[in-house]
């Protein structure tokens, strides 16, 4: 009877001990308990003195470029606490700012961004509305957890932090990572973080210091001119790169490029290589990652009458784009290879009609073309589908616009394509015109070996191989003709 009597006091008193942990708050406990303990190790155990720290969010005691909301709040918190620590430091982050200078000096510190030990976050959801916490150091060269440095907290969480639990986002201090990308709009963080490690790669290097000419680029600036000079700007005061306006005493050239990884994933790489291919300097780069995504515009709503488009230094082309037209029958005219149609398909009443439009700078004769996702390349031709290629009279200074299927857009957005391509990521129109009727008979013949679309459906194209062969016997004769052919493309979304 004691022994039952003394087995239920033991279990009475862990279910109150249980419960007393449970009822306490995940942000209590944060404040209250895990906070203070973190500091009094930091700070007191020797083995941390003069280390360097990572706080990271991980998955099965790995680290992960992405975590939930919730997660990466703790992580942040104690890692801000973390660095307020005297004798605490805490490496350079990619979203912390600044590119890694040693304070007070114009010099990098390449050593900021080198951890000795990880303090790591895990976090799961449970049922019944509860979350677990473990926290936990790693020690790196060893690989192994640091004895006596482990916290843990399960219990309920808020309607809020279940949220913010279930909301996984990018990890912003593993930014330019494939898995954590930057974003167009982080010019400037993404340019100090490529500073930074081609800065540390030039500190390295032992055969000479690299010269390289000052920026100008005279108002002409594009996305890439543009991070490249930021770039520059964060080396400029420290002693990793020199650079000078006198061509006598330059041995690099610094350069930068985006190359396209996956449809708006592109990764980018500043490099810096040396004048010489036989000299003593290597060529160093830094790459990241970053989102650039497509720039698409709507399509005009235009009038009847003709617009006057600026002027162009096209040799015959003025102006392509996708205009939306007012009446949705003049997609089906007499005139439009889509004549006979219809718009009665459930859903569809209040489709608009768009067209492709172009203005030439001369006469010319004009061919339309439709890259289809998935599908090839065809020429567009004559509702009565004749084998003769079709081609259409450009007058000068008018806008000539060839009707697309009622059902072909559903926002009419798109945007300049940058070139022909045997795989585009989008429906891709071009056009085609020539100034001059040897050169126009020249493109009809070459146009006539592609496979023709005459109705609104999508027809197999040209691809592959086939495809490629096409294309470089098109540039063999635009080259030829180089005077009087002029060609453009616009890449479209929302394709049926």
């Amino acid at each position: 009877m004691n022994r039952w009597i003394f087995s239920v006091v033991l279990v009475g008193l862990a279910s109150l001990t249980q419960a007393a942990s449970r009822s306490e708050s995940l942000d209590g406990w944060l404040q209250g308990e895990l906070l203070p303990y973190v500091r009094q190790q930091l700070t007191t155990l020797p083995r941390f003195k003069n280390e360097s720290l990572r706080f990271v969010v991980m998955l099965d005691d790995s680290p992960k470029s992405e975590g939930s909301e919730l997660a990466i709040r703790l992580r942040d918190t104690l890692r801000d606490a973390a660095s307020a620590l005297p004798g605490v430091r805490v490496v350079w982050q990619a979203d912390l700012p600044g590119v890694g200078l040693v304070a007070g000096q114009s010099e990098l510190d390449c050593t900021r961004h080198e951890a000795d030990y990880l303090i790591g976050i895990e976090l799961h959801e449970l049922p019944a509305g509860e979350a677990e916490v473990t926290v936990r150091a790693l020690d790196i060269a060893e690989r192994a957890w640091v004895s006596g440095f482990s916290k843990r907290w399960q219990g309920p969480v808020t309607d809020r932090q279940r949220r913010q639990l279930n909301h996984i986002v990018d990890d912003p201090t593993f930014r330019g990572e494939r898995n954590a990308p930057w974003n167009d709009s982080e010019t400037d963080l993404m340019a100090a973080h490529l500073a930074y490690e081609l800065g540390c790669s030039l500190l390295k290097q032992t055969a000479g210091q690299y010269v390289v000419a000052a920026l100008n680029t005279n108002g002409s600036e594009d996305q890439t001119t543009t991070l490249v000079e930021l770039v520059s700007n964060n080396l400029s005061g420290t002693s990793a790169l020199k650079f000078s306006a006198d061509s006598d005493n330059l041995n690099a050239v610094i350069e930068g490029k985006a190359h396209r990884i996956d449809g708006d994933l592109f990764q980018y790489w500043v490099t810096i290589s040396p004048a010489e291919s036989n000299g003593e300097l290597a060529t160093l780069s830094a790459d990241a990652y970053v989102r650039i995504p497509d720039k698409y515009q709507a399509a005009m709503l235009v009038p009847e009458a003709a617009l006057q488009m600026p002027s162009s230094a096209a040799t015959v082309l003025t102006s392509f784009s996708v205009v939306r037209l007012q009446n949705q029958q003049q997609c089906l005219a007499d005139h439009s290879i889509f004549a006979g149609g219809t718009n009665n398909r459930p859903g569809f009443g209040g489709v608009d009609c768009y067209a492709l439009e172009v203005q030439t700078k001369d006469d010319a004769v004009v061919f339309f073309l439709n890259h289809q996702l998935s599908y090839g390349m065809v020429r567009l031709a004559d509702n009565n589908c004749t084998n003769r290629t079709q081609a259409r009279v450009a007058r000068r200074n008018e806008n000539l616009r060839y009707p697309l299927p009622l059902d072909s857009l559903q926002s009419g957005s798109w945007s300049v394509a940058p070139d022909w391509s045997v795989s585009p990521n989008a429906d891709t129109y071009y056009v085609v015109a020539s100034s001059d009727s040897k050169a126009a008979r020249a493109l009809s013949r070459h146009m006539e070996r592609l496979p023709k679309r005459c109705s609104a459906s999508v027809r197999p194209g040209l691809e592959g191989d086939d495809l490629r062969a096409w294309l470089s016997e098109l540039e063999a004769i635009i080259s030829h003709w180089s005077s009087v052919i002029d060609w453009r493309s616009i890449a479209v979304k929302d394709v049926f």
